[in-house]
């Protein structure tokens, strides 16, 4: 194993001076984020909360209540007395009355630290964020420090360990990014003997629901094996930051070389928790994580439900920062080991090979070819549903074997026309014909079904006894040997350009993108001329409608690009919200995902310059997890251009 050598230079790293400053920077005007996390409900967070808060407030600190749920406990009700509370936002829905954290009442109070119940919640239908957590870190970039509770089975990387202890999958959940950007994380604990008592007497919920409670989710060892995962995330999280400080004072350390973990999915039900469980094993290991799919070239298309599967797991692995990539191949076993070598890779996941899998997985030929490669299994918790047996089992006849043999029986005909006149060599050669083109097209295994039909066919009509499989004539078993390796040969070839073609089409895309618009951009003299060449790379990916849209007197306008964008007010309200939070915002996120476009700011460390808008025709076969990185790689490389005039 390899090591730093910092405790021998008494100095810090460069890279880790580099991140914390980046870090400082991007945190100077945000407000700060303290987590109050349990591992079930009336552990006493939101109490603590407020106990914290009361002392802040003693201290001469500006504190309100933006959201708290006091589940009319008298003890809690008696703290949320001393505070000012900003009234909640209304929000019809289905003829009821939602309230919800008003962010614009808080923004406009502006006070120094603000309280926000529930960080895990789902906002109603309608709201400006799906998720609670967005409002909160559109609080912190407005400067204000915020207090909030979360219970650890609603951190996304717990999710699955949480649904294996409880039996039930918790559905709001908070990405692990937030945490690790928290100022603090407190961890509130209490026995889960003590939890009981406060149950039984009331204190959590009412009478009813309480026996209800203990009966479900409140069992002790429920409470156990949870109280467990918030310990130990705790500890991990603790642990983190103890490394983080040791390295940017050079304290001597033995510090482990980078690891990457590969995790491989296929579509199904179990691809997202594998992603996640990856993301867990990535953070325990200090590891980068890469999530690797591979697109099998074969008659079956992705159902939409198996497209939504694969596009899910590959976005929380995105969302949860790791790198994406995608291969087209025939070979998925050989496509990993080829990755992985290339990419120097210390650890691969593998899904645990289960029923017919055990025969036809290409897990174990991964294992056996991983020589100096860690291979981990990942089993699903629970009783989660795994891969169709239709997508297990091979496809033995697809429309490419129907049209061989229409080939073989075309070519056959013309043959028996032509027995007559010309002699068996000739006619030979022009049954291959059907080989050729099998071999060309088709998979390797069509061709070689190919090249043996078609040896059969010839040898039954065309060979010496007639309509007999025998041969006195061994040239021809010579002749019928070289058809096989022609075929094998051709179709290997063919095969193998037809997986690289997409590749090295999606490879071109990405560096035509990014190195022709940075030698375009280093020569820009001014700001609209970059505009304009961002706008003509917008135009490269999918038909649809762009623009670069800049700030004005009157708000957001078309500045660049296809003067027919649909900006309507809907649509300008969402690009001018992710203009003023420096977020990504509109189809296809978590911000305002109503809107038909995709909002990416033009943003760089000391200001937004404006949004790159994408108005997509078939937004969903193009706002992909791959295509993302390239629009955020445009935006950042645009930015600094734009920061450089």
């Amino acid at each position: 194993m390899a090591y730093d050598r910092c405790e021998e230079e008494g100095r810090p790293r460069a890279e880790d001076l580099l991140f914390i400053a980046r870090r400082d920077e991007r945190k100077a005007n945000e407000g700060k984020l303290t987590v109050y996390l349990g591992y079930a409900a009336g552990v006493g967070k939101t109490y603590s909360m407020l106990q914290d808060a009361l002392q802040r407030q003693r201290e001469g600190k500006d504190v309100v209540v933006g959201y708290i749920e006091t589940h009319d406990r008298p003890e809690t009700n008696l703290l949320a007395d001393n505070f000012e509370i900003i009234p909640t936002a209304s929000i019809k829905h289905q003829n009821l009355s939602l309230k919800e954290l008003d962010i614009d009442a808080v923004i406009r109070r502006h006070p120094q630290i603000v309280l926000v119940d529930e960080l895990a919640h789902t906002n109603a239908p309608g709201s400006r964020h799906v998720k609670r957590h967005q409002d909160v870190e559109e609080l912190l970039q407005a400067g204000i420090s915020v207090y909030t509770t979360v219970n650890i089975q609603h951190i996304e990387s717990q999710n699955d360990a949480v649904a294996q202890i409880i039996g039930i999958r918790v559905s709001e959940i908070v990405p692990d990014t937030l945490f690790s950007d928290a100022d603090e994380i407190r961890l509130i604990d209490i026995t889960p003997e003590e939890l009981n008592i406060r149950l039984k007497a009331g204190k959590v919920y009412v009478k009813d629901m309480a026996e209800t409670a203990v009966q479900s989710f409140f069992r002790i060892g429920n409470l156990l094996a949870l109280r467990q995962l918030a310990l130990r995330y705790m500890a991990e999280s603790t642990d983190k930051r103890m490394i983080g400080y040791m390295r940017t004072r050079a304290i001597p350390g033995p510090w482990p070389a980078a690891e990457r973990l590969l995790v491989c999915i296929r579509p199904g039900p179990t691809a997202e928790h594998m992603v996640r469980a990856a993301y867990r094993l990535a953070a325990r290991f200090d590891a980068d994580l890469i999530v690797f799919s591979v697109d099998i070239d074969d008659d079956r298309a992705l159902s939409s439900q198996e497209r939504a599967w694969l596009n899910q797991a590959l976005e929380t692995g995105r969302r949860l920062g790791g790198r994406i990539v995608r291969y087209r191949g025939n070979d998925v076993a050989e496509e990993i080991i080829r990755y992985a070598r290339r990419s120097n890779v210390s650890m691969i996941m593998l899904g645990k090979p289960h029923g017919l899998d055990v025969i036809l997985s290409p897990v174990y030929r991964v294992i056996r070819q991983s020589h100096g490669i860690d291979i981990h299994l990942y089993e699903p918790k629970g009783n989660g549903a795994h891969i169709p047996l239709q997508r297990r089992l091979p496809l033995f006849f697809t429309a490419e074997y129907a049209v061989s043999l229409i080939l073989i029986i075309a070519v056959a005909g013309v043959n028996l026309l032509l027995r007559e006149i010309i002699g068996p060599s000739n006619l030979l050669i022009i049954q291959v014909f059907p080989v050729l083109v099998s071999a060309f097209f088709f998979r390797p295994r069509v061709a070689l079904f190919t090249a043996f039909v078609s040896i059969l066919v010839f040898d039954i009509l065309f060979v010496h006894p007639y309509y007999t499989i025998s041969i006195t004539d061994w040239e021809y078993f010579i002749a019928f040997i070289g058809y096989a390796a022609i075929a094998l040969i051709i179709s290997s070839l063919a095969t193998r350009l037809r997986h690289l073609l997409p590749q090295i089409w999606q490879s071109e895309v990405e560096v035509e993108t990014t190195s022709g618009l940075s030698r375009g951009l280093v020569e820009a003299k001014t700001r609209q001329e970059v505009f304009e060449m961002l706008a003509d790379q917008m135009h490269n990916f999918a038909p649809g409608a762009f623009a670069v849209l800049i700030p004005s007197s009157v708000g957001l306008q078309i500045g660049a690009g296809d003067a027919f964008y649909p900006l309507s007010d809907k649509e300008k309200a969402i690009a001018q919200w992710a203009y003023e939070n420096g977020q990504i915002a509109g189809h296809g996120t978590d911000n305002l995902p109503a809107g038909r476009g995709y909002y990416i700011p033009l943003k760089s460390h000391r200001m937004i310059f404006g949004i790159m808008a994408f108005a997509f025709d078939k937004p969903e076969k193009t706002l992909i997890p791959e295509n993302k990185e390239i629009f955020e790689t445009m935006a950042s490389l645009g930015a600094l251009a734009l920061e450089r005039l």
